[in-house]
């Protein structure tokens, strides 16, 4: 069934791993590097080019419970992603990841950067930079799943041109998007978004505040929106919350974060309001919100790593191939994500969550996580429930 897409993913790499080691070749066939990051990275000896295999597995295992009892027992290859990067002619940069789990393959990153300092410029398919949460990879994310504002509002990548600073830490991403591999509208809406952090280090820790907002147009001849959300876990067959219909020539979001790292301590905190603008004459503005807070803690001595503005991967100190314990990390959070907007007529329904979760880092490259969380339903249709997750992951990345 996805037989060419398979096969072009395949061609597509055999082209790029056949041109890096032709340029190479041409210079001096001897003249490259191979250094061990996790996989293979080939690179020239002067550092101009080079090339690594990425990837990651993520297994999940859950159970899902209602007042009406256990709905779902099920497992899932949630990502099973392969990829590769590199650096092609000294300061551009490029990415490209496709996605063979829930039954298809999709296209993830696909992008060049021309990279300067401090200015870079980017092209291609990637995340649309709105939320700490969202931008962050989940590779590193606390709790299996993300906030659940992020997927109810639907972040994510799209096609676009953006101009990126970093400096000092201060971070900005800025861009125009249209469409993305899999929308092929002949006329597409476009999103206009931003997003700027700004990092504060002290001795052992850090302080980080961002913002971001876009604003979201639909494709030609479609004036509806829809949010709807699961309970935090993806393997739930069930939305719990749904506005239903909404007659929205475009939506507007904004958002805020706060970030603490203070050893193996980390707490952070966002929150978003998201406005569906409704076509003249055709109904009445929205508004919905939605956000976390978070804390977490390294039992044995790690810190989540940071770097641009997002979380970077933790260094694990005694690996367990190495006869140690590995890293054991601790976390609770906060989520509400609120549908319900009255004076616009709209009762989706509030849904509040308490979660915890253990991360055990058997390495840098290797987790185990497993999340408990409780989830109360205020208004719509499932007004009044209660629904109980648990879920375990066993994730490699490279």
């Amino acid at each position: 069934m996805h037989q060419p897409k398979i096969k072009s993913f395949v061609l597509a790499s055999a082209a790029l791993t056949t041109s890096f080691f032709s340029i190479n070749t041409s210079t001096n066939a001897q003249d490259f590097n191979i250094n061990w990051k996790g996989a293979p990275e080939i690179s020239s000896a002067d550092g101009n080019f080079k090339m690594k295999i990425r990837g990651r597995i993520f297994t999940d295992w859950g159970t899902l419970s209602d007042n009406n009892g256990k709905f779902a027992d099920r497992t899932e290859l949630r990502q099973a992603r392969i990829g590769v990067e590199g650096v092609m002619a000294k300061d551009i940069n490029y990415k490209f990841e496709v996605d063979f789990a829930l039954g298809g393959v999709e296209t993830k990153d696909a992008f060049i950067e021309w990279a300067l300092d401090p200015v870079s410029v980017m092209a291609g398919q990637f995340k649309v930079p709105v939320s700490f949460e969202e931008m962050n990879s989940t590779r590193h994310t606390l709790f299996i799943e993300r906030s659940t504002f992020t997927d109810a509002f639907e972040f994510g990548r799209q096609i676009g041109l953006t101009a990126n600073v970093d400096k000092n830490d201060i971070t900005f991403i800025g861009g125009v998007f249209q469409g993305d591999f899999d929308n092929g509208n002949a006329n597409q809406g476009r999103v206009y978004a931003a997003r700027g952090t700004y990092a504060k280090r002290f001795d052992g820790g850090l302080i980080h505040v961002g913002g971001s907002a876009f604003k979201r147009e639909n494709d030609e001849g479609d004036l509806e929106k829809r949010y709807r959300q699961r309970p935090p876990l993806h393997l739930s067959p069930n939305r719990y919350i749904d506005t239903g219909i909404i007659n929205a020539e475009s939506d507007t979001f904004m958002g805020l974060e706060l970030v603490g790292i203070l050893g193996s301590f980390n707490a952070q905190a966002e929150w978003g309001w998201m406005t569906t603008n409704a076509p003249d004459g055709g109904g009445q503005d929205a508004t919905f919100n939605g956000g976390y807070a978070s804390v977490s803690y390294f039992l044995t001595g790690e810190t989540r790593g940071y770097k641009k503005g997002m979380i970077d991967q933790a260094q694990v100190k005694n690996p367990v191939f190495s006869g140690g314990s590995g890293a054991w990390q601790i976390a609770a959070r906060y989520d509400v994500t609120d549908l319900n907007d009255l004076e616009a007529g709209i009762n989706g329904g509030k849904q509040t969550t308490y979660q915890s979760g253990v991360n055990w880092h058997l390495n840098n490259f290797v987790r185990i996580q497993a999340n408990y969380s409780i989830s109360d339903i205020d208004g719509g249709l499932n007004d009044g429930q209660r629904i109980n997750t648990y879920g375990v992951r066993f994730q490699t990345h490279w």
